[in-house]
């Protein structure tokens, strides 16, 4: 597969010039929805609430094993994608430079991907199985076989198979945009499927729907991060949340965001990434010498080995009763989260794999990230599930009291230095949704343009103003009157038009393997 010659598009970003690129039917369609939600949420909170509530009940109890079978099928892919002759091939072509050094491509590619999710679950998720097991699988809470299934579930959630949902659709775009010289859109992930079937209008109208679908997701990851930060800061400061303080902060995000997308892909998004992975590695290595190190890499290597051993019984949760919904409620929504993301987030990913391998891009957005994850949340799980069995429960008691985005900041009152520790961590907060967004809303510029190829990926600040502001603004919504559980409410609803894309995008990827045989 070689590239296509293209001419370069100059643009002019002038404000008529910027309406008249539109993709109207992604564009308004996606935009118009947004307003609406807001519209009813405010008119009437409780009935909205009902309705997605009854919405996500049916989601829960008709499609949670579409999203677990899926994300296992497009692990399987990318096993076979990576030893297939696709392999070899490098995104671009043959002596394309790359747009990242190897380091600063992952960088990027994993403060994309992770965003808030693993600050905000990290030490919340494993305590809550914790004291909270399936009364299906018949453990004691709180005892040591509770703790084994705490951790090893919060592998399945966290790495490999959700990890592969990016990949997959990331990659086909990838070569789609790439090396056969298909546009900028959603689009390309469904057209070596559809080829001809796929007509302008209907390419828009897929680019629209993952957009409505996207700034959902991103509004319900902003609001745990608005929860986090909240907590945080009263923690620290003895701020109490309000919506005020969810609107101040959510501004704050977005403008800072704003100013790193105007400086451009090479500069202010690497930058932001290369800070966030170093705040993530300095925390995880703050974890493991001052806290429990001994207690942390038994129980991770306990669990991942466990989780590796029963592997296709725990993705798939072949033991969970008909009728159920625990695994609706929690790896579901995970899931949906994931696939809600991917349509968009690969058009980013995509976009900064040029000059690198199929093989080199299976390795940094999969098992690399995924081997994060593990020690990642080995560290925070392993010190929160030690340090709420030595108080019996307390990190738990915090959670009942105050909610999930207390308890990282009752672990870090055992720690040393625990007052520096959550400003850090606040501000590892701060900087790290700054990069999920600065990413995103770059994807998004070029998702609603008509223009951008792959030699000129620029889009119009007052686009990616726009929807950032939108974002705010949704997410302030969730944080305000939706609360955790609403989050993940907002992700199950956007995840299901996601996992129809990126099953379209695994088969398409599957062509594109047959063709360079």
């Amino acid at each position: 597969m070689t590239p296509r010659r293209r001419r370069r598009i100059r643009v002019i970003d002038f404000p008529g010039e910027t309406i008249h690129r539109l993709k109207p039917i992604t564009f308004w369609p996606a935009l118009i929805g947004i307003m609406l939600v807001l519209t009813l949420t405010a008119a009437d909170e409780r009935q909205f609430v009902e309705f997605t509530t009854s919405i996500n009940s049916v989601i829960i109890d008709n499609f949670s094993a579409l999203f677990l079978y899926s994300a296992l099928a497009l692990l399987g892919l990318c096993v076979y994608v990576f030893v297939s002759p696709l392999g070899k091939v490098r995104i671009g072509g043959a002596g394309v430079a790359p747009i990242y050094s190897p380091f600063r491509w992952f960088a990027v590619s994993l403060t994309t991907v992770i965003a808030m999710g693993i600050l905000f679950w990290a030490v919340a998720e494993p305590v809550v199985h914790f004291r909270e097991p399936p009364a299906f699988i018949d453990i004691e809470p709180g005892s040591a076989a509770a703790m084994a299934f705490s951790m090893s579930t919060v592998f399945v959630h966290w790495t490999l198979a959700p990890y592969a949902i990016y990949t997959v659709a990331a990659l086909t775009f990838a070569l789609g945009f790439y090396n056969c010289g298909y546009g900028f859109s959603v689009g390309s992930l469904l057209r070596p499927l559809l080829g001809r079937y796929l007509i302008e209008p209907v390419a828009q109208l897929v680019d629209g729907l993952v957009l409505f679908a996207v700034v959902v997701g991103m509004s319900a990851v902003l609001s745990a991060g608005l929860l986090l930060i909240g907590d945080g800061l009263q923690y620290l400061f003895a701020i109490p949340k309000s919506p005020a303080l969810y609107a101040a902060t959510a501004a704050f995000i977005v403008s800072v965001a704003l100013l790193s997308a105007a400086s451009g892909l090479r500069q202010g998004i690497q930058v932001l990434a290369r800070i966030n992975t170093l705040l993530f590695v300095l925390l995880l290595l703050y974890l493991l010498i001052v806290g429990p190190g001994t207690f942390i890499l038994e129980l991770g290597g306990r669990s991942l080995l466990e989780y590796l051993r029963d592997f296709f019984p725990r993705q798939l949760l072949l033991d969970e009763p008909e009728g159920s919904r625990w695994s609706g409620w929690w790896t579901t929504a995970f899931y949906a989260s994931w696939f809600a993301w991917a349509p968009l987030s690969c058009l980013f990913l995509g976009k900064i794999a040029r000059g690198y391998t199929v093989r080199q891009f299976i390795l940094v957005n999969l098992l690399l990230p995924s081997l994060f994850g593990a020690l990642w949340f080995s560290a925070f799980g392993g010190s929160a599930l030690y340090f709420d069995s030595l108080s019996n429960g307390a990190l738990y008691g915090a959670y009942q009291r105050e909610g999930l985005a207390a308890m990282a900041y009752q672990l870090f009152s055992y720690l040393p230095g625990s007052v520096l520790l959550s400003l850090f961590f606040v501000f590892a907060c701060f900087i790290s949704f700054i990069t999920a967004t600065d990413s995103n809303t770059d994807a998004i510029g070029g998702l609603c343009m008509k223009s951008v190829t792959a030699e000129y990926m620029g889009s119009p600040f007052g686009i990616k103003l726009l929807w950032a502001s939108v974002i705010g603004v949704v997410g302030w919504c969730s944080a305000t009157f939706l609360g955790a559980d609403g989050i993940k409410m907002l992700a199950n609803l956007a995840g299901l038009p996601g996992v129809v894309i990126v099953l379209g995008s695994g088969a398409s990827l599957m062509l594109l393997a047959q063709r360079v045989r």
